[in-house]
C-alpha cells in the first residue's frame, strides 16, 4: 500500500515501510525516518539512501525514484554512479546536507528545518553547486551582501552556518586552508558591523495586565485559555501550545516539561498556582486529546498565531512571549523575591558553569509562593463569568469562581 504524508507523520514502529517504484521508508528505534531506493541489478539487490524525512518530502522522494529507474533502464547503476560522482566532486550543498544529517538527531525538528530552509533560500542558489573545496571569500560575499542589511538576523545566522559547514568539510578532508566565512579577523574587515540589535518582543506593562486578564476571562476561545496559562506560568508560548496532560502532576500541582520541548534542552518544572490549575479544569480537553490546548479538531497543536490573534482582537500590540518580560519586570519592581529565583522561574541559566555544577536544584518549592503571588496579582480583577464553547463540557463558572470553590 502506498504511503501518504499523514501516514508517515504518524508512524512510530521501527521497521521498513514500502511505497512504490522501489521507494521505502526506514524508521529506526530512535524514531528517525529516512528514504531508501531498492533495486536489483545483475541479480543483486541494492539499497540507495535518498535523504531523511521531512527534509526530503514524499513527493520529492518519489520523483527521485523515477529518475533512478530511468538510469537503471539505460543500464546505469545509480549507486555506483553516485559513488563515482562523489569521488570526483563534493559540492557545498553535499557537505551542508551531510552536516545536517550528522547533527539532526541532537537538534529539535524546528531547528533542523530552520537550518535547511535558510540554506535553501539564501545559500544553495548562489554557491550550492560549487565544489566545497573552491569556496572562497568572494563566494561567501555573494551570499551575504544581498541580505546583510535587508535581513540582518538571517544574514548573521547564514554566515555562522556557512562557517560551520566549511569547518565540517575541512575536518572530513574535503577542503584545506582558512575558513573564508569566519567573522573575527576576516569578514569583520569587509562587512559593516551596523547590524541592528535584536529587537525584543514587545511586552505589556504589568500595571495593565489585571484589566487585560479580566477581558480574557470572558473570552470563549481555547486560544484565550492557552494565553491565560502562558501568563500565569510565565512560560514560552510554544511550551504551552505543546503541553500534554501527562506532563501535569495534579497531586503536587506541578507541570513537568521534558528536555526535548525546552529551548535550552533541559527539563523544567513549573509550580502551578491555583489560578493555573483552574485554567486546566476550565479547558475541557482532558480525556478528549493528549494535548491540553489542541486545535479545533483536537488532533494537533493549535496554529502558531492563535494567541497572537487574541491579542490583536483586543487591540494589543504585545506578543505572547512578551508576557515573560512583564512577569520579570513585576517581580523586580513589586516583590522582594531573589533575582536568581525569578530567573529560574523563566528557565534561564543562573550563575557560571561552576556554580550550576554545585547547585543542581530547581528551587521548585521556593518558586511556589512567587507564582501564587503572581497569579493573585494578575487575576485580581477577573470576575466576569464566561460561556464555554459548545464543543467543550458545560460550565458557567469563571476561573476566579473556580478558585473560590477550590479554596
Amino acid at each position: 500500500m502506498a504511503l501518504t504524508q499523514k501516514v508517515i507523520q504518524n508512524i512510530t514502529i521501527p521497521q521498513t515501510y514500502t511505497d512504490k517504484h522501489g521507494l521505502a521508508l526506514r524508521v529506526t528505534k530512535t524514531g528517525a525516518k529516512s528514504w531508501i531506493f531498492r533495486y536489483q541489478l545483475n541479480g543483486k539487490r541494492h539499497d540507495m539512501g535518498l535523504g531523511s524525512f521531512p527534509l526530503v518530502s514524499l513527493a520529492d522522494a518519489r520523483a527521485a525514484c523515477l529518475q533512478l529507474r530511468i538510469q537503471i533502464h539505460n543500464g546505469i547503476d545509480p549507486l555506483a554512479e553516485k559513488l563515482q560522482q562523489a569521488k570526483q566532486i563534493i559540492t557545498f550543498e553535499d557537505e551542508a546536507l551531510a552536516r545536517i544529517e550528522r547533527y539532526k538527531h541532537d537538534w529539535s525538528d524546528k531547528h533542523a528545518a530552520q537550518w535547511f530552509s535558510s540554506l535553501r533560500d539564501h545559500v544553495f542558489p548562489k554557491i550550492g553547486h560549487l565544489p566545497v573545496s573552491d569556496i572562497d571569500t568572494d563566494a561567501v560575499m555573494s551570499v551575504l551582501e544581498p541580505i546583510w542589511r535587508e535581513l540582518p538576523e538571517s544574514a548573521r545566522r547564514v554566515r555562522n552556518r556557512i562557517e560551520l559547514i566549511l569547518d565540517f568539510a575541512k575536518t572530513r578532508g574535503n577542503r584545506t586552508g582558512d575558513n573564508p566565512a569566519r567573522w573575527r579577523g576576516h569578514l569583520q574587515n569587509i562587512l559593516s558591523r551596523s547590524i541592528p540589535e535584536t529587537t525584543h518582543l514587545e511586552s505589556m506593562p504589568y500595571s495593565r495586565l489585571p484589566s487585560f486578564m479580566e477581558k480574557l476571562e470572558g473570552d470563549v476561545t481555547r486560544a484565550a485559555r492557552c494565553l491565560q496559562f502562558v501568563i500565569l506560568t510565565a512560560c514560552r508560548s510554544g511550551e504551552a501550545m505543546g503541553a500534554t496532560w501527562d506532563e501535569i502532576d495534579f497531586e503536587t500541582k506541578t507541570w513537568n516539561i521534558p528536555a526535548e520541548r525546552m529551548k535550552n534542552r533541559l527539563p523544567h518544572q513549573i509550580p502551578l498556582s491555583d489560578a493555573a490549575m483552574a485554567v486546566l479544569k476550565d479547558v475541557h480537553t482532558r480525556g478528549k486529546s493528549n494535548l491540553i490546548f489542541p486545535n479545533r479538531t483536537l488532533a494537533a497543536i493549535m496554529p502558531n498565531n492563535a494567541m497572537r490573534r487574541v491579542l490583536i482582537r483586543y487591540g494589543e500590540s504585545c506578543t505572547p512571549h512578551g508576557f515573560r518580560a512583564t512577569f520579570r519586570m513585576w517581580a523586580a519592581e513589586k516583590t522582594k523575591f531573589p533575582s536568581d529565583l525569578c530567573e529560574v522561574a523563566l528557565s534561564h541559566s543562573v550563575g557560571n558553569a561552576t556554580t550550576r555544577a554545585y547547585n543542581r536544584g530547581n528551587l521548585l518549592e521556593r518558586r511556589r509562593p512567587l507564582m501564587e503571588r503572581w497569579a493573585k496579582y494578575v487575576m485580581e480583577r477577573s470576575t466576569a463569568p464566561r460561556q464555554i464553547e459548545s464543543r467543550a463540557a458545560p460550565s458557567t463558572k469563571s476561573t476566579k469562581e473556580m478558585l473560590s470553590a477550590h479554596a
